[in-house]
């Protein structure tokens, strides 16, 4: 089972601290590059507390760290970038004609129906 809540190590800290402090940011500012309402879960980050997986994930591609060497003891299904996989692109032209053939359809509709309705009258 999959933990809902990761923590960073005191290593994986000084890591985090470091980036965060090249980037020359605020904790706020980091908040709002996470999408965080409050700067929380970016304090309990760098005090080695537990955040959401999902935060500790965001934090981790935001300062540029490999999560798997932040985490204490990550979990053995920590994926690497398949948690956030982007569709390929057969996946994406498949939509797109998809979308092409809605758009299509529904001119041809319009008009089959408009062309009933004056030849009632």
């Amino acid at each position: 089972m999959v933990k809902r809540s990761l923590q960073a190590s005191l290593t994986g800290i000084q890591e985090a601290k470091r980036a965060f402090t090249l980037k020359g940011w605020t904790q706020d500012n980091l908040a709002g590059e996470v999408n965080l309402k409050t700067r929380q879960p970016i304090w309990r980050f760098f005090s080695g507390r537990p955040v959401e997986r999902h935060t500790f994930i965001e934090l981790c591609l935001v300062l540029e760290l490999n999560r798997r060497e932040i985490a204490t003891s990550p979990p053995a299904e920590f994926l690497e970038l398949e948690e956030y996989a982007l569709p390929s692109v057969s996946d994406i032209e498949r939509l797109v004609e998809q979308v092409r053939c809605l758009r299509r359809a529904t001119p041809t509709q319009r008009f089959d129906k408009m062309k009933s309705n004056n030849t009632r009258s």
